[in-house]
């Protein structure tokens, strides 16, 4: 029974020792704990070596250009992005092909009509046709000559051409007058001044002449256009005369002959000769069917 209590009283004194302890630690644990300082963080500088970690280690550097020199190995540059003179001569290149595709196939840069001035006789679309420009570009005319074609359409003296940007022309021409009617079988011609026969475009009411050559004529002479025009002023009831290259020009009377004038300026005086030679003729009582008074000197007349 002693040795009961004696146990029981020991156990009870280690009990309440351990129980003493706990609660001084669990005291000593909450004074610290409303006692503690907020944290800070502080940079550490460690000292000493640190067992276990491996020290950094500093980048390496290698010289490729020695190593490449080293081992022989060729050495190339690195590309340059930047202009040089073979990308501009390039885009220079490309810039003047487009302006060359352009002047060449822009529809505004072909003539497709003109200026005219001078022209009342000849129709615009005969000098245009006859210039040689129509439908050609611009940068291929000639003035010159087109100034040349146009003079050779019939009706025109001369010609005068001008190219303006982009596709303008104007021609200036001066126009051939006729003076007379020249008719070669069922063919008309106007003839200038000149004598230079060219397309009738219509009926003026000239004076016609009839050729009796039995061949085209290239042109008739100078002297028988002043004559014709100077006959035709001293005898205004003429309604046509005749010619030919041998004995010039005639007239067929209505009195029933042929009176043979010649070429030249000089018709007042043959007339008066013409008339004198007939009256005196006449009074005579003569029958004549040719009266020639081409030469002032030795008119004549044929029976």
């Amino acid at each position: 029974m002693t040795t009961s209590s004696h146990r029981h009283s020991r156990a009870d004194v280690v009990r309440r020792r351990r129980q003493q302890e706990v609660r001084a630690r669990f005291q000593d644990v909450s004074h610290h704990a409303r006692t503690v300082r907020p944290l800070v963080s502080r940079p550490r500088t460690m000292t000493g070596k640190l067992v276990g970690v491996r020290p950094l280690r500093k980048p390496r550097r290698f010289n490729l250009l020695a190593a490449g020199q080293a081992l022989g190995l060729p050495l190339t540059d690195a590309p340059r992005l930047t202009p040089s003179w073979r990308l501009a001569s390039l885009s220079l290149t490309i810039l003047m092909s487009a302006v060359l595709f352009y002047l060449i196939s822009a529809p505004s840069l072909y003539i497709t009509s003109l200026n005219l001035e001078g022209a009342s006789l000849v129709p615009l679309d005969d000098i245009f046709e006859g210039s040689g420009m129509a439908g050609q570009h611009v940068f291929w005319i000639n003035p010159a000559e087109a100034a040349a074609n146009i003079t050779e359409v019939p009706g025109i003296a001369s010609a005068q051409v001008s190219v303006a940007w982009p596709a303008k022309v104007s021609v200036t021409v001066v126009e051939r007058v006729p003076k007379l009617a020249l008719h070669e079988g069922d063919n008309v011609w106007w003839v200038d001044e000149a004598g230079i026969k060219f397309q009738a475009r219509g009926d003026l009411g000239l004076l016609p002449i009839i050729s009796e050559y039995g061949k085209s004529l290239k042109a008739l002479p100078p002297e028988a256009v002043v004559g014709a025009l100077q006959l035709k002023q001293l005898r205004q009831n003429i309604e046509k005369l005749y010619y030919d290259p041998t004995h010039g020009l005639s007239y067929q009377d209505h009195r029933g002959w042929r009176v043979y004038f010649g070429v030249g300026p000089e018709m007042a005086q043959k007339t008066a000769v013409y008339e004198t030679l007939v009256e005196q003729l006449l009074q005579q009582g003569e029958t004549f069917s040719l009266v020639n008074v081409e030469s002032l000197e030795a008119p004549y007349y044929k029976k």
